[in-house]
This record gives C-alpha cells, structure tokens and sequence, in this order.
C-alpha cells in the first residue's frame, strides 16, 4: 500500500472486489436479507389494491377490512424482520471488516506507510470500516428494487398498457442522474473520509499532550490547528450535502413530469368512459410504486459509489502484501558479526538517509551509534530492524545477507529499548512479559524485575506486579517505566539487544538505577546503542560515527576519538579533555 500519490487515483474494481473476497461475509444472512426484500416488494404490490380501494371509497366491500389488516400487518412484520436483519448483518459485516484491517496493519511491512506516522490510520478501523458493508447493501438493495420495478410496472400493464409504456420513459431520466451523482458521490466520500482520517489523527496526537501544550503555552495555537482540523472536515461534509440537495430534485423531475401526463392523460379518459375510475386509481398508486422503486435505483447507486469512495484506502491495506515471516534460515545460536557494506536509503528517493555506510558490530560487544540528528541513526536502527530495506549495498549477518535471515527468528533474537514510553495498557506483570513467547516461571519474571532494579518500586505500588498501569497515567515515573521496559527484554532473553536513546528524558535519581540495570542487560549481549551520553559511548568496545548520512569513524573509542572530529566536539560540549592529536 505505497501512499506515492496512490491515495489520489481512483479505486479500481478489481481493488474493491479483492477487499470483498478478504472479509469474512456472513453469505446466509446476506441471503436472508435479500429474500425479505424481495418478500417486502411483493406485499408492496399486494397492498395497493386496498389502498386503491380506500381512495374509491370501496371500503365497505365484503372481507375488505379483514384482509386490509392482515396485509397491513404483514407487511409491517415483513419489513420489521428484514430491517432487523439487515442491521445485524451490517453489524457482523463492519465487524469482521475491523478483524480484517486491524490485522492487515500488524502485518504490513513499515515501509508500505511511506514513512506516515500509523497514527494516522486510526480512523481507517474505526471510520472507513462502517462504510463496507454499505456497497454489499446496496447490492442485495438492488435485486429487491429491480425485482420490485417489474412487477410495479407488470401490474401497470396490465391496468392499462398503453399508460404503462409511456411511464417508462422516466427510467432513463433517473439513470442517468444517478449516474452523475453518483460519481460525485465517489469522490466526495473519499475527501469527507481523508478528512476524518487526518481531523482524529490530530486530536489522538493533541488530547495526550494536553499538559505540555499548557506548559508551552501554546493553548490559542492548538486551538486554532484544531479549528482548522475540523473546519476541513465540516467542509467536506457540506459539499456532501449540497450534493443531497441536489439529487432530489434531479432525480425526482422524471417523477413529476410522468405523473401529470399520467394524470391529466387519465383523467381525459375517464370522462370519455375509455377507463374506469378504480383503473386509473391503481394505475396511479402502481406508478407511484413503480417510480418509487425506480428512484431508489438511483439511491442504491449513490449509496454503493459512497461505500466505494470510503473504502479507498483499506480495500489497498487488504491488497498490500504481508510481512514475509516464514521464508529465510534461522538466526543460529552463534548468529555472528553485524556489516554493513555501502548502505544507501532514502525515505523520499531525493535525499539519502544513509549515504555509503560501512562498518563493523561485533557479536558480543558494545557498539555506539553516534552522530547530530538527522545523520542517519534512527534510519539506521530501522534497516536493523527491518522495517525497511536498503536500497543499496546490504547489511549481512555473520556473512549472509541479513533479507535472507527468517524475519521471524531476527525479532525473536533481538531486544528493542527506545526512548518514550514504552508502557501498554495493563498490569506491570503483563507490561513485564509482553512479547515473551516462551514458557517463564513467577521466579524467573520476579529475577527479571530485580535484575531490571524494578522488583523494589513494583512490590510498593497499590496491588504489586498485578497493578494496572498505562502510558496516560501518573502511577508509575519515567524512570520506572524504563526500568519495566528493562526487565521486558532481561524476561525474554534477546541475543542482540539494539538501544536508542535508553537514557533519554531520566531523571537524575533515577539514572544511576537504569544505568545499574542496564548494565545488567548488556553484559554477554551484541549491543547497538544509539545514545547522545558520553558516560554510556565511552562503555562502548566499538563507536561507530555518523555524520550526514556516511560513517565519519568506526573502530574503538580512543580510536575514534582521534579521527573524528563530530566525537572531539561532543567530548568538548560535555567538558572532557581530548586527547593530543
């Protein structure tokens, strides 16, 4: 699902119906549905001769009223059940469509976002879902309403065949308004829809950060960024109903138009005596069920073109192809030396990221990341872990190609400690053991806390390791949320260990206890680790540094030291003497 430009072009059927054949389809109750439409037609049909009947006067005709609410009250009981249905198959429907795309973003490489925060995609499963079951609707809709223009019409001839062709002419009239509308309609429910997605990827990102945006005092910005947020979406809402506004009486004109020739055609012929008057009566009410019918073709057609233009973006999430997680050999116990030989990426295909990098991670040892940001570090970390791929040259695993490496096995064997939070909604116990996919006993999570200097706080919180905790929170500091996050990865015993920024935005009573945990963490580990620390470099066995994207310097520290000049400057900003050169 590449977002090149890709989300401005039109949805092709083939992309839409490749979405249909991935949900999961309730078929029997589809089924049902359209059998009570059509169920719900022909008591239409049955109805309109009491209904003829009561507008002659005929009311007092023998069996009339008996019949009248039996008919009445099927057609009520008819039409109940089948809105039922239709309602709980939707339900199912939309459900099931969320089981589809929720699962289909797990799994889609990192790259298929275009380097898009996934926050962004928050309202294609919540939003752009409801939308699907609309188009299956409209389908089952329009065998029902076909079905119901038939025998309207059948029952229009035999009235009064003559009459009966004439009203036909409004049939493509109605058409071809639905035509236009309905290609309207495409692209408006595709803009209403991006405009949702970006209006709750804002709020989603803002409501969290309520607190700094007070510290900053930056409420009248926000406020003004939120305002113009929703104002895109209120726009795109209007133009959807200055198109409602329009449709009615497009489409209703051919409507109209028939029913005065009808009438006053009609008429002329009761006072000549070619036709009686409980002719023209049925006539009439059968034209208006004929027209009725006939305009919700329109109808179903908009509404199927409005569930096309929302399912833009997840029919391409349900297209896009997973993560390869099966194919590749196994990391191996002795999984070997990190290279990377002439690595270029770039995000946009302008600007390199990376530009050239080589250099050494030695299994076993420590090795430092360096640079200013934007040299390339975090790209660098993602390549590693294969969100990405190089484009050029490649990055080999004790000699293999890291690609050819089974995708799966990589992420079991590798640890990931990053600046942040790193907290999930839950109690610390499963915060502690999220992503351990092996058997572990209470021992062993209880030596992972005191390894990761967590197991002291834990036991003082309200209810121990079973207390629920979140990133919204204030139970826990940022220092303990670290110290958790620690004894995740001590809990799943990761063989390479890759750090970004761990030390970052600790407090100072906390840092000497991360650092001790840390410590406990790294030792008989290979270890990537990004950092701006100087006390945590200079622990490094290897430095590598970073500057504009190309290696400046790799080797050891003093090494390094010596030939670069980006780490003399760091070591210069943190008051440490460098060394004569």
């Amino acid at each position: 699902m590449k977002r090149s430009g890709r989300d401005d072009e039109k949805l092709s059927w083939r992309e839409l119906a490749h979405l249909y054949r991935t949900i999961r389809i309730p078929w029997a109750m589809l089924i049902l549905v359209g059998a009570f439409s059509i169920v719900v037609k022909q008591v239409q049909v049955w109805v309109v001769p009491y209904t003829s009947q009561i507008m002659t006067g005929a009311i007092t005709e023998h069996g009339f009223l008996g019949g009248f609410v039996a008919m009445t009250l099927l057609y009520d009981l008819v039409e109940a059940v089948q809105g039922g249905l239709n309602e709980l198959t939707g339900q199912m429907t939309v459900r099931n469509v969320r089981h589809t795309v929720w699962g289909k973003i797990l799994r889609l490489p990192l790259s298929d976002y275009g380097g898009r925060d996934t926050q962004s995609l928050v309202s294609r499963v919540t939003q752009d879902t409801n939308g699907t079951y609309a188009a299956l609707a409209a389908l089952i809709q329009l065998v029902s309403v076909l079905y119901g223009t038939w025998v309207a019409f059948h029952r229009m001839y035999i009235t009064y065949h003559a009459l009966a062709l004439i009203m036909l002419s409004g049939i493509p009239i109605t058409l071809l308004s639905a035509w236009i509308v309905g290609k309207m309609q495409y692209k408006i429910s595709y803009i209403t829809n991006t405009a949702i997605s970006r209006m709750t990827n804002f709020f989603a990102e803002r409501l969290p950060n309520v607190l700094r945006i007070k510290t900053a005092r930056m409420e009248d910005e926000e406020y003004r960024r939120g305002v113009q947020a929703n104002e895109e979406r209120y726009r795109a809402e209007i133009r959807q109903e200055r198109l409602f506004i329009l449709m009615a009486p497009i489409g209703s004109l051919a409507q109209y138009i028939n029913e005065i020739v009808l009438l006053v055609v009609a008429s002329a012929m009761v006072r000549a005596g070619t036709m009686q008057m409980f002719q023209m009566v049925n006539l009439y009410n059968y034209y208006l069920l004929f027209m009725s019918n006939a305009f919700m073709i329109s109808a179903v057609w908009q509404s199927f073109k409005t569930s096309h233009g929302a399912s833009t973006t997840i029919a391409r999430l349900a297209r896009a192809a997973d993560e390869d997680l099966e194919s590749g050999e196994p990391v191996g116990e002795e999984p070997g030396d990190i290279t990377a030989e002439q690595v270029t990426f770039s995000y946009d295909g302008t600007r390199n990221a990376l530009s050239g990098a080589s250099f050494t991670i030695p299994a076993g040892q420590i090795t430092a990341i360096v640079g200013e940001n934007g040299c390339g570090k975090s790209t660098l970390i993602k390549l590693l872990e294969r969100f990405y791929r190089e484009q050029e040259g490649s990055l080999r695993l004790g000699g293999r190609a890291l690609e050819e490496v089974n995708l799966q096995d990589w992420r079991e064997s590798v640890g990931y400690l990053f600046q942040g939070n790193q907290i999930i909604q839950g109690t610390i116990r499963e915060n502690i053991a999220y992503g351990v996919h092996r058997s572990f006993t209470e021992e062993e999570l209880i030596d992972a806390a005191k390894q990761a200097r967590a197991y002291d706080f834990i036991l003082g919180k309200e209810n121990g390791f079973d207390t629920q905790i979140s990133r919204f929170d204030n139970k826990c500091s940022g220092g303990e949320m670290q110290r958790i996050a620690i004894a995740r990865i001590l809990l799943k015993r990761p063989r390479i260990l890759i750090m970004d920024e761990a030390t970052s935005g600790i407090d100072v009573v906390s840092e000497a206890e991360v650092m001790e945990a840390l410590m406990n963490l790294m030792a008989g580990r290979t270890v990537i680790m990004v950092s701006h620390d100087m006390n945590m470099i200079r622990r490094a066995d290897n430095v590598v540094v970073l500057n504009g994207g190309r290696v400046e310097a790799s080797g050891s520290y003093d090494q390094v030291l010596r030939e670069s000049p980006l780490l003399r400057k760091f070591e210069e900003m943190a008051g440490e003497p460098t060394p004569a050169q």
